[in-house]
């Protein structure tokens, strides 16, 4: 029922003295349901909106709107099938086995141009450690030029 000024008003089918606007039927259902535990309604396999009662479900899942939504995608044909999955490759090369040095950042950092910061350190040992920084930093720029 369309009331001026005011929107589309549904009954509610548990209480007919319920006129609720239609976009919020949804959650007055809930509520409604809750309020009458003993009412012989179900709701409907398409649509949890639509609530009926228990004698009349077998018309309405047969003359259901919203039937037609579930049924196109029930039977909907897939458009291409998927691929079969790749088999995975055996490969020879096992890391664990090779010769290579492991990395060590302190000794990379010390024969390169890398800012260092003085943490967990005395204030003497701070200012110390600064002046070693500043004087290995002008060796290595010495050495590159």
């Amino acid at each position: 029922m369309e009331v001026p000024n005011y929107g589309t008003v549904v009954v509610c089918p548990y209480n007919n003295a319920h006129q609720i606007l239609a976009e919020r039927l949804q959650k007055h259902l809930v509520k409604c349901r809750r309020q009458y535990p003993n009412a012989k309604i179900t709701a409907c396999p398409f649509n949890n909106a639509h609530h009926i009662p228990e004698q009349e479900l077998k018309l309405h899942t047969k003359t259901c709107p919203d039937r037609g939504q579930m049924e196109s995608f029930k039977y909907a044909i897939a458009s291409t099938p998927a691929p079969p999955p790749q088999a995975a490759q055996d490969d020879d090369e096992n890391w664990d086995d090779m010769d290579a040095p492991a990395y060590n950042p302190a000794k990379y950092c010390a024969n390169n141009l890398i800012i260092r910061k003085a943490t967990h350190k005395t204030a003497a040992e701070k200012r110390q450690f600064y002046e070693d920084e500043r004087v290995r930093h002008e060796m290595l720029k010495k050495g590159n030029a």
